[in-house]
């Protein structure tokens, strides 16, 4: 299976920087993994498989767990080779926790066009970013009835 051989790269505890705490752990330090990607608002294009090289990247390309994995990367954080992160990496690493426990800088998954389909990282407990298909990187409202339909109750915090 494609994600099983993704994850043969991945190294527990590879995901937690050295030093001064962990930027996705939530809490206040959690809180820089969610403020990085701001630079990319309105700056942005959404394309599905984009932000997997260096190029798109640069051009403001990315998909949504593209984005997740650049914006974890930018604050020390390895969460995926860069050609090879999707949903089903991202849903298997680091701690599943509950959405009423959710803190910012953890990462969020909503069910679109497949289960755990979509991910954006929690900046607070009403807001999150991502990169979205018809806006690119933008902050979106989770008391929209959008999200709250495709919410799967899925938040792992890395």
């Amino acid at each position: 299976m494609y994600v099983d051989a993704v994850l043969k790269y991945y190294q527990p505890g590879s995901v937690v920087s050295g030093g001064g705490g962990n930027p996705g752990s939530g809490g206040s330090s959690g809180s820089k993994v969610a403020d990085v990607g701001r630079q990319w608002i309105g700056r942005s294009t959404y394309v599905f498989g984009g932000g997997r090289n260096t190029n798109d990247i640069a051009r403001g390309i990315f998909d949504c767990c593209s984005f997740v994995r650049w914006a974890f990367e930018q604050v020390g954080m390895y969460t995926s080779p860069i050609g090879a992160v999707s949903t089903e990496t991202l849903n298997r690493i680091g701690t599943k926790v509950s959405a009423n426990d959710m803190k910012p800088g953890d990462v969020i998954f909503f069910d679109t066009y497949k289960h755990d389909g979509h991910v954006g990282i929690v900046i607070d407990k009403n807001t999150f970013i991502g990169c979205q298909t018809n806006k690119g990187v933008s902050i979106e409202d989770l008391n929209n009835p959008y999200w709250q339909k495709v919410f799967s109750g899925h938040v792992r915090r890395f």
